[in-house]
């Protein structure tokens, strides 16, 4: 009986040895298969010759998984959909990595841009001139008739007084004065669409 329980003893220490030994095998295991990027960091260089700088990232362990790939600053740098990134211009941004079923992976790109700085220097602008109109109200001087009408000219008013002489209409040749309110569009300046200066 004593020989029994010995043996049975033995037997749950060998295996729990062999268990114990084995679960950071596994784990270890598990940890080479998780997905993996193979760069945390990457600094491109914008130049003259190289305009649009690029750089391939690769999930590694992904098991025929669908990877998705996104960029948090798109004017800065893009990625296609199999992780091609492609600098835009300086600044700094952060690749996403998404892989269905597993934790989400990063990978900050930094763009630097060596190219000479022309900012400071003075920018001629080719002037687009457009005339800014307003509406304003005047008052003008003109002619009433007898019969009552009122005409703006003196033109306006021999027309009417000859229109009615030929017609044999009398009663109209007594003339006054009045003033007339009259709304003109007039130019108030002119300014340069693109700049926005007035001349």
């Amino acid at each position: 009986m004593k020989n029994i329980i010995k043996k049975s003893i033995t037997v749950i220490t060998v295996f729990a040895i062999m268990l114990t030994l084995a679960m950071p095998v596994t784990a270890e295991a598990a940890a080479k298969k998780a997905p993996k990027l193979n760069k945390s960091k990457v600094t491109l260089t914008i130049t003259k010759k190289k305009t649009k700088p690029t750089v391939q990232l690769k999930v590694k362990n992904t098991a025929g998984k669908k990877v998705k790939w996104t960029s948090s600053n798109k004017k800065v740098v893009t990625v296609s959909k199999k992780g091609k990134v492609v600098a835009k211009k300086k600044g700094s941004a952060v690749i996403t990595v998404k892989v269905k079923g597993s934790k989400t992976l990063r990978c900050k790109v930094t763009v630097k841009d060596t190219r000479k700085n022309t900012s400071n220097k003075p920018v001629t602008c080719q002037h687009k001139w457009v005339k800014h109109y307003v509406e304003e109200t005047v008052t003008i001087t003109g002619s009433q008739c007898a019969c009552g009408q009122i005409f703006e000219t003196a033109e306006e008013w021999e027309a009417h007084s000859i229109e009615m002489g030929l017609n044999r209409e009398y009663g109209h040749g007594s003339v006054a004065s009045v003033d007339i309110p009259k709304t003109i569009t007039k130019c108030d300046y002119e300014y340069c669409e693109k700049c926005g200066v007035r001349k």
